[in-house]
């Protein structure tokens, strides 16, 4: 079922129920327990890149305004977006992060009941200024312009997604198939400096979060996300549940404040953030830290939706061949949760 993107039918009803602060570990969610406020469902499934991810830390739970009062939260990590899409069909979430082809794909299929809409952009890919998705090969290797992919072995965590997307768009650019062209070899991301050295792949396309090894080994950018695309797109989303935003719409607005309030603390106190998310998510400290809220990261600071780029990156998923066919988006995304910035 569509969703027009001026349904909104009030702002914030304000409660008096305070709920008490309760963490429990990645593997399990992170949850306000007690009181009577609406309680909310975020899935994620990448720690630190995907930034709603922070609302799972409990000191920077404590620095938001509406999380307590307005509404209690459970924050789980999800393996892939499938399962995030299965958890809000299932009642079990109301958000959930998705990336270009799995939120087209969920939109098409009706993958959750009464359909899903678009409620903040977690980040953008390709801004001129920030870290655009890239194909690292080995310090050594004489792969160094995309020309001399042809032929070759590149990893990505799996095709049909926006990361084998930069493969695809790359090579039908120059003319060439990449299908026949090109071999794409599936593995888990944190592998690819390993399969790249040991001989595996010729090269990989590297996120964010992984492009911090990439570039302490020394590997050569082959070419980035900004090589390709004429000017930066939104990749990662927060989508809700259209059931959800019938019934809790009040809640889910005041956790779009908190979102606006939560990127804003990160940036402000980053040393502080970097430490705790490390922390927090188990990551190497220095992981985190050569990356998160640099330069090194994406474009993170406009939450809100930019309805023609989102409108251009879904026509572009069906002229790469990775969605069947467009839809207006305006019916399955609202700028009506998330302040501007």
């Amino acid at each position: 079922m569509p969703r027009n993107s001026s349904s909104r039918r009030s702002f914030l009803k304000h409660s008096a129920a305070i709920g008490t602060v309760g963490i429990s570990g990645l593997a399990g969610c992170s949850s306000i327990t007690g009181g009577e406020t609406p309680e909310l469902g975020l899935a994620f499934t990448v720690p630190v890149e995907n930034i709603a991810s922070l609302f799972a830390i409990e000191d920077i739970q404590e620095q938001l305004t509406n999380l307590g009062s307005e509404y209690e939260l459970n924050v789980t990590r999800d393996q892939s977006t499938p399962d995030s899409l299965n958890k809000m069909a299932a009642g079990n979430a109301d958000m959930a992060l998705l990336s270009t082809v799995s939120y087209a794909s969920a939109v098409q299929q009706e993958a959750v009941p009464d359909n899903i809409s678009m409620i903040a952009t977690d980040f953008w890919d390709a801004h001129p200024d920030w870290y655009g998705i890239s194909v690292f090969s080995g310090a050594d290797s004489d792969i160094t312009e995309p020309e001399d992919l042809e032929g070759t072995t590149i990893g990505v965590n799996a095709q049909g997604t926006g990361v084998h997307a930069i493969i695809v768009k790359q090579f039908q650019q120059l003319g060439l198939d990449p299908e026949n062209d090109v071999e794409i070899v599936e593995l888990p991301f944190p592998t690819f400096v390993e399969a790249i050295n040991d001989g595996r792949i010729d090269a990989g396309v590297f996120p964010a979060i992984f492009a911090v090894a990439a570039r302490g080994e020394g590997f050569n950018e082959v070419y980035s996300a900004q090589d390709i695309w004429d000017q930066e797109y939104p990749f990662a989303y927060t989508v809700a549940a259209n059931s959800s935003l019938d019934e809790k719409g009040d809640a889910i607005a005041a956790w779009g404040e908190d979102f606006r309030e939560m990127v804003n603390y990160a940036y402000d106190n980053r040393s502080e953030v970097v430490s705790l998310a490390a922390e927090y998510f188990e990551l190497p400290e220095p992981l985190v830290d050569g990356f998160f809220l640099t330069e090194n990261d994406y474009y993170r600071q406009d939450l809100t939706i930019d309805m023609d780029r989102l409108q251009f990156t879904m026509d572009e998923m069906v002229n790469l061949g990775f969605v069947e066919e467009s839809f207006d988006v305006t019916e399955y995304a609202s700028n009506d949760y998330i302040p501007e910035n």
